[in-house]
């Protein structure tokens, strides 16, 4: 039994969740006025993908552009496939031109990018077809539904925001800091945040670094942003190495001048506590002369008596003596 309808009356999501629900097997073709993308589905579950638009293999496209294959192999290997029961990757993995985990990871690509197009679509028709799946020309896989939809909207949710911060695409990332175990955790950096870091250099722009990365574009630039908010990476225009090395030298200047002048003001806090609560050791500096002046009188008059006092004892003691000695005769 074939479901027909309109997008713009029941759509994608809606599409996805009734065949996850009722654990549907057969082809649903997905229609908008610029493409068709064809989904097999497997008792609910995403076993594979194909899209009119595709001219060559979508992952030998990703493969060549991030530099992981050559054109050329890739050429080859499509002559050989047509000569024997080989695919084109497989021949070419079996010949050691590319590691298994690389197509695996270009496939992730392109599923991921491919159901991120079509969720969002807004306009079309979709057909679903409950008998057995076409598979030729369909790059498979297995994907329950109920995860591709939350993950799917969870990054039509968040695009907005990381948009308006990706750098232009020309330009080259540089880290400022090496990451650490702290900084890791500080951050909340993951395993793609942790490997664009290291695909950073200053030779790469963020285009490059996000097709080397093997990781679905909205992956890649959101770590690119993650790293760039927590100033663990700067951008600049490729080939400005200088522009770079100044930063880091204002940075490491501005970090000393900070750490001196907090040790500046504690001493001149301790130093202002000090003086506060011994004020003799100003020794009239700061002090009125007038104040200064009597200060100084009263030190003068002090000693006078004191040493008045000391002749009028010595008085006293002589006049005693001789009358003392008066007495006795």
């Amino acid at each position: 039994m074939a479901l027909l309808g309109t997008l713009k009356g029941f759509g994608v999501t809606e599409i996805f969740q009734l065949i996850a629900q009722q654990m549907k097997t057969g082809t649903l073709i997905l229609t908008s006025p610029d493409s068709s993308v064809s989904l097999a589905f497997d008792n609910g579950i995403i076993e594979g993908i194909k899209s009119d638009r595709w001219e060559i293999d979508p992952r030998a496209e990703i493969l060549i552009k991030g530099g992981f294959l050559l054109e050329k192999d890739y050429r080859t290997a499509l002559e050989n496939e047509k000569k024997n029961s080989h695919r084109w990757h497989d021949i070419l993995i079996a010949q050691g031109k590319i590691k298994k985990t690389f197509l695996d990871r270009a496939s992730n690509v392109v599923i991921k990018s491919i159901l991120l197009e079509v969720f969002q679509w807004k306009e079309g028709n979709y057909r679903f077809e409950d008998w057995e799946v076409d598979t030729e020309n369909i790059l498979a896989c297995h994907i329950p539904s109920e995860g591709i939809i939350l993950d799917t909207l969870r990054v039509i949710d968040e695009w907005p925001m990381v948009k308006q911060k990706i750098p232009p695409v020309d330009y080259c990332p540089v880290t400022i800091m090496p990451l650490t175990e702290e900084i890791v955790k500080k951050h909340r950096l993951g395993a793609v945040d942790m490997h664009i870091y290291d695909l950073i250099d200053e030779k790469r722009s963020v285009e490059d670094i996000v097709r080397q990365s093997l990781e679905p574009p909205f992956e890649a630039l959101s770590s690119i942003v993650r790293l760039l908010d927590s100033g663990l990476v700067e951008v600049f225009p490729q080939g400005t190495k200088e522009v770079r090395d100044s930063s880091i030298a204002r940075r490491i200047l501005l970090a000393k001048i900070k750490k001196v002048m907090v040790y500046v003001l504690l001493a001149v806090a301790a130093g202002s506590l000090y003086l506060a609560g011994e004020p003799r050791i100003l020794k009239g500096i700061g002090i009125p002369e007038k104040i200064t002046s009597c200060v100084r009188d009263q030190k003068e008059l002090a000693a006078d008596y004191a040493q008045r006092e000391i002749m009028l004892l010595r008085l006293g003691t002589d006049t005693d003596n001789r009358l003392s000695a008066s007495s006795r005769e």
